[in-house]
């Protein structure tokens, strides 16, 4: 979400899931209109062109997010060089296994 932190971005959704809890009509409404949602919650908006899905767990069906594929001898994006900058050690061991 462009012009949120990661800070904020970890703090709405930390949020969102506590809330989702316990009352049922917010929980309908992060799976009706997640942009709705988070705006409720973070009083921010989601970008339009930034796809936001909200799903159920559900007991008979598991979901597997699949990273990003890494691209070989490319340069790091925006996004990457702000994972790096902040801290984030699994992604740089990642990307120096890559470009091995």
């Amino acid at each position: 979400m462009n012009n949120w932190t990661n800070e904020e971005a970890k703090k709405a959704l930390d949020t969102i899931r506590k809330k989702a809890l316990t009352d049922e009509s917010f929980f309908e409404l992060c799976l009706k209109d997640p942009k709705k949602a988070v705006k409720e919650v973070a009083g921010k908006d989601v970008p339009d062109n930034f796809k936001l899905k909200f799903i159920e767990n559900k007991t008979d069906e598991m979901i597997v997010v699949l990273p990003t594929p890494l691209r070989k001898n490319a340069e790091l994006s925006e996004d990457e060089l702000e994972n790096v900058a902040g801290g984030n050690l699994d992604f740089l061991r990642i990307t120096k296994k890559c470009k091995q």
